[in-house]
Order: C-alpha cells, then structure tokens, then sequence
C-alpha cells in the first residue's frame, strides 16, 4: 500500500512539473522555428533607446 501511494505521488508530481514546463518549452520552440532574424528585435530597440541616459544615484 505504501508503494502505491509512493507511485501516485511521484506521478503526480511529473505530471504538475510537466504541465508547469509546457508553457516555456513550447515558448523556446516557437521562437527558435518561427522567430526568424526579428528574434531579439524589441530587446535590440530598447537597448539602443537606453544606451545613452544617465544611471540613477541612489542615496545610501
């Protein structure tokens, strides 16, 4: 009976670990198939925008 409920959990947790994780795998697998050169086009733009302001002075 122990064995049982050892498998029922761990089949459990394959299953929610699985399911957490298709989200982001699916999210790779899309961007690498149908991403094309525009990968890292708004990452890019936003950097370039960035690159010349002032870094903030924090008190202390």
């Amino acid at each position: 009976m122990v064995a049982f409920f050892t498998d029922l959990i761990l089949l459990a947790l394959c299953v929610v670990g699985i399911t957490a994780m298709m989200g982001t795998i699916s999210q790779v697998i899309a961007v690498k198939l149908f991403g094309g050169k525009k990968v890292y086009h708004f990452v890019d733009k936003s950097k370039s925008i960035q690159q010349n302001w002032n870094p903030i002075k924090r008190r202390t």
